[in-house]
């Protein structure tokens, strides 16, 4: 979430808003189909009709991701900030499991960051136990545990 919130970010100031995305040029847009071209002696899942080829989507920016969803400019705009994604999307993701059938207690959250403090607490507990027990070690990529907060 943070690192999407944080790519929308700099997507507004190197881009502006609504940001204006450079055009990709024909000879990229050439490279690109034959990347997809099925070779001979190559992976199969790499050809243009393989399921991964599939589910790759056409968007470089996460903006135009956000779009590809039905997004408004106006809307993605609020996704910047990290915490609209857990007001947004929860709902949504509940809706969907409802549809589907699912029966749960909906009664009680288990979002796993400070909008929900008993169970971030609980998170917590562990990450620091983990840690004093050398489980865990610090790393370059967004985690919800913080060695300054704790």
């Amino acid at each position: 979430i943070k690192a999407c919130a944080d790519k929308l970010k700099r997507e507004m100031e190197d881009f502006g808003y609504p940001p204006n995305f450079p055009q990709t040029s024909e000879v990229e847009a050439a490279a690109n189909n034959t990347k997809n071209e099925p070779v001979e002696g190559k992976d199969k899942a790499k050809g243009k009709k393989s399921k991964v080829a599939a589910k790759s989507g056409t968007a470089k920016y996460q903006w135009q991701i956000m779009q590809s969803l039905g997004l408004s400019d106006e809307e993605i705009r609020k996704f910047a900030d990290a915490s609209y994604w857990l007001e947004y999307f929860p709902p949504l993701t509940v809706a969907d499991l409802k549809r589907m059938g699912l029966h749960v207690d909906w009664r009680r959250s288990f979002i796993t960051t400070d909008v929900n403090p008993y169970y971030d607490s609980f998170v917590r507990w562990q990450f620091i136990r983990l840690r004093e027990r050398g489980k865990i070690q610090y790393g370059k990529r967004y985690t919800i545990f913080s060695v300054k907060d704790n």
